[in-house]
């Protein structure tokens, strides 16, 4: 409790040292409506003002922290066993007085009385203040009715980049992504506060990060570069906005075998000198799989053959190009 003597919580929350609970309480809820960030978005000074009037009712509102505090700044001796916040115990205690020491007690009991009166009048501040703060919160349909509706906003695109080898780009291909989409906290519907405390879910920023895994399409023919869009996979839209797109962009994996050249595939063989000199049939890997082709007798290293056809097809006219393959000699060791 020595911290409580650099602050008075009395103060704090406008309220006198003798206020009772009911009368904390009100005056607590009416300043935290006022300094709540909801309502002062930004405000590093009503962020301020709301924690300590946070704090000050954590302490006020609990009846032991109280008398501690009360003891530490003076408010009261530690000697005092009667309990000055229950003023229901003390009526009953004076209903089991006799009626002499009553009639003796009168005059100690005026200043009682004023500090009642004054005590009530401060309680009825508050309670008509908490009172229309608590038919607003329960007729929400007629303040409504002249709140202008949010403004539509539409959700952000997301852009990925998704990389697939020179056969998916020639032959098409479905693929699985795993998209990180930015939605609406769905524990606090985007207010970022619940209770007056932020969001343990969203930490306060009312957006949350989720997963989604899509299938996307292919299509044949597609080039390094390209972008594939997919509609309505983008951000969540807001207050009834347009969700946004999710656009793919392609890239085609290098091949350990082939190059390109526009539409031709381009790679090199190695072959042995007596598969040179007497000539042979080898298999060829090409983009859609093994081909056999001839190799002449006498042929040379660094020798191209063409294997038509075999090439990238056009995606605009399908016309395909060849696949050019270079011959190596390669002697054993």
């Amino acid at each position: 409790m020595e911290q409580h003597k650099k602050k008075n919580y009395y103060e704090v929350l406008g309220v006198n040292p003798e206020a009772t609970a009911r009368e904390i309480k009100a005056a607590y809820r009416v300043l935290a409506r006022k300094y709540h960030p909801d309502v002062n978005p930004g405000n590093k000074l009503s962020e301020s003002k709301f924690k300590e009037i946070g704090e000050a009712y954590s302490v006020l509102s609990d009846e032991t922290k109280r008398r501690q505090y009360d003891v530490i700044s003076g408010y009261k001796t530690a000697e005092t066993k009667k309990n000055p916040y229950t003023e229901q115990k003390e009526t009953k205690a004076q209903a089991k007085k006799p009626e002499a020491k009553q009639k003796k007690e009168e005059p100690k009991q005026q200043p009682q009385e004023d500090k009642k009166s004054f005590n009530g009048v401060f309680s009825d501040i508050f309670d008509g203040i908490f009172k229309k703060v608590k038919e607003t919160e329960i007729t929400p349909k007629k303040e409504k009715q002249n709140e202008t509706p949010p403004t539509a906003k539409d959700g952000d695109n997301i852009t990925a980049d998704i990389s697939i080898s020179i056969a998916e780009a020639h032959n098409g291909t479905v693929r699985k992504v795993n998209i990180l989409h930015t939605d609406m906290c769905n524990q606090c519907k985007g207010r970022k506060f619940i209770n007056n405390s932020p969001c343990i879910i969203c930490g306060g920023k009312g957006e949350v990060s989720t997963h989604k895994k899509i299938n996307v399409k292919i299509p044949t023919n597609v080039k390094e570069g390209a972008k594939i869009r997919i509609a309505g996979e983008g951000n969540r839209g807001k207050n009834g906005g347009k969700d946004g797109d999710l656009f793919l962009l392609v890239h085609i994996q290098k091949h350990s075998i082939f190059t390109f050249d526009n539409l031709h595939v381009l790679c090199e063989i190695p072959i042995t000198p007596t598969e040179a000199a007497i000539g042979c049939e080898i298999d060829v890997p090409t983009i859609e799989g093994l081909i056999s082709m001839k190799i002449p007798s006498e042929t040379q290293s660094g020798q191209k053959f063409r294997l038509s056809g075999q090439g990238i097809a056009d995606g605009k006219t399908g016309k395909k190009g060849d696949q050019i393959v270079t011959v190596r000699i390669e002697v054993p060791i």
